[in-house]
C-alpha cells in the first residue's frame, strides 16, 4: 500500500517533468513562429517599395554593344553572386545573439 503511494508520486513527478519539457518546447516554437511572422510582415512591407520601380526601361536603354561586353566579362553572374552574398549575410545577421552591422 505504501509502495503504491510512492510509486504513484514518482509517476506523477515523471509525468510533470515530461509535461514541463513539452511546455518549454511549445513556448520556444511559439516564440520562433512569432518572430517569423513579424519578419514576414516586415518583408511584405518592403516588397511594396520596389513595386513602383520599372527595371525593364533601364535594361532596354543599355546599348547592345555594352550589353554584349557586360555578358562577356560575366557581369550578370557577378551581380547574382554579390546580391545573394549580401542577402545571405543579412539573413545570418538576424540570428539571435549576433550583432547587426558587423
Amino acid at each position: 500500500m505504501l509502495t503504491d503511494f510512492f510509486d504513484g508520486i514518482a509517476v506523477f513527478f515523471y509525468r510533470l517533468f515530461l509535461t514541463l519539457i513539452t511546455a518549454l518546447k511549445d513556448l520556444f516554437l511559439w516564440a520562433l513562429e512569432s518572430v517569423f511572422s513579424a519578419v514576414t510582415y516586415l518583408l511584405s512591407g518592403l516588397t511594396g517599395l520596389f513595386g513602383q520601380m520599372d527595371v525593364s526601361s533601364y535594361m532596354s536603354a543599355i546599348p547592345s554593344q555594352v550589353a554584349w561586353v557586360f555578358v562577356q566579362v560575366g557581369l550578370p553572374n557577378a551581380l547574382v553572386i554579390i546580391s545573394s552574398a549580401i542577402g545571405i549575410r543579412l539573413i545570418l545577421q538576424l540570428i539571435p545573439f549576433v550583432r547587426l552591422g558587423s
